[in-house]
Formats: structure tokens, sequence, C-alpha cells
């Protein structure tokens, strides 16, 4: 195996482990301790909820402090890491996950949701982008 091969291949397994975790995190984080939900962001994220655009993880919370009580069920999740040319000096996955959210008062809808999530000094990684869109 070459050398870049065995690269790729490094950068797809770290890929599928942070994604693998952080979703864990993120929705339990959401369900469960929304109100700390803004330490998953960086300061300068930003959100596009159904169309909405929020910037800033203050602003991103405020809005997301707004919705009722939820309960996620992820059914799939597909993380891939973005080429190193493109966010230099910097590790970042793209994770997609899709599954049913259901909001305290409505019935259960289908969402899907993509985050660019990068790793930090400290070896955590935060939001740097998150787009959250329904299926009906």
């Amino acid at each position: 195996m070459s050398a870049s091969l065995s690269s790729e291949r490094t950068l797809q397994d770290q890929a599928c482990l942070a994604g693998e975790q952080f979703h864990k995190l993120f929705y339990e984080t959401f369900d469960k301790r929304r109100t700390m939900l803004n330490k998953l962001y960086q300061d300068s994220a930003s959100m596009v909820w159904n169309g909405n655009p929020v910037q800033s993880s203050a602003k991103i919370q405020q809005f997301l402090d707004k919705l009722p009580i939820s309960e996620h069920t992820v059914d799939s999740l597909d993380s891939q890491p973005i080429p190193p040319e493109l966010t230099p000096g910097q590790t970042s996955v793209a994770v997609i996950t899709s599954g049913k959210v259901k909001f305290e008062g409505n019935k259960d809808c289908n969402f899907v949701q993509n985050f660019t999530i990068a790793s930090t000094q400290g070896g955590t990684w935060k939001i740097v982008s998150d787009c959250f869109r329904y299926q009906e």
C-alpha cells in the first residue's frame, strides 16, 4: 500500500470515528442538556435551520433554546474527511445524519442534518457549520 493510500485510509478511519462519537454526543446533548449545545459549536459557527440562517454559537444557542423538548432517532450516519488542502492547518470532517425527530406536541418528522466539524488544538471537535432540514 502506498503512503498516500495509507494516509487517505487513516483520514477515512479518523472521520468515521469522529462522526460516530460526535453524533452520539450532539443528539444526546440536544435532547437531554440543550442548554449546553453552544459548547459544541465554534464561536463563529453558522447554522441554517429549515432555511433560517443563524450566525455565532451564542445566537445558535438562543435559537435552539426556543424549540420544544425533543427526541431524535438517527437512522443513518455518514462521515467523510474533508481534504486537508481545503482546510489548511485544520482537520475537518463532513458528518451527515438522517432520522426522525419528535418535538413535544408534534408528530414525528423525518430530518437530514449536515455538519462540518473541525478539530481543535485540544483534540476535541467543534461544529463549524450545521444545516438542518425537515424531510416531508
